[in-house]
């Protein structure tokens, strides 16, 4: 797993980056529901393509690793879309 980390440290970095700032809004924006909604499609989006272009660049993409982060984006992004609820 290290190797994986620090053989890909810009991927990672953008990865973290993303989400820290996103979390940060999300949290941030408490009241307004619509903002947090909006913010929870954007990370479950970034996400998603996020993954397919890394494994695209390291080429080893396939339709199982695609279908693998469409549903985990999916999954994550609905559990959050419900907090918002």
């Amino acid at each position: 797993m290290k190797e994986e980390l620090f053989k890909h440290k810009l991927a990672y970095f953008i990865l973290i980056s993303f989400f820290s700032l996103t979390g940060f809004l999300f949290l941030a924006s408490w009241p307004d529901i619509y903002y947090q909604r909006y913010l929870v499609v954007l990370m479950a989006t970034f996400y998603f393509f996020w993954g397919i272009v890394t494994h695209v660049k390291s080429k080893k993409i396939t339709k199982k690793i695609t279908i693998e982060y469409l549903g985990v984006s999916v999954l994550a992004g609905l559990l959050l879309f419900l907090i918002t609820i």
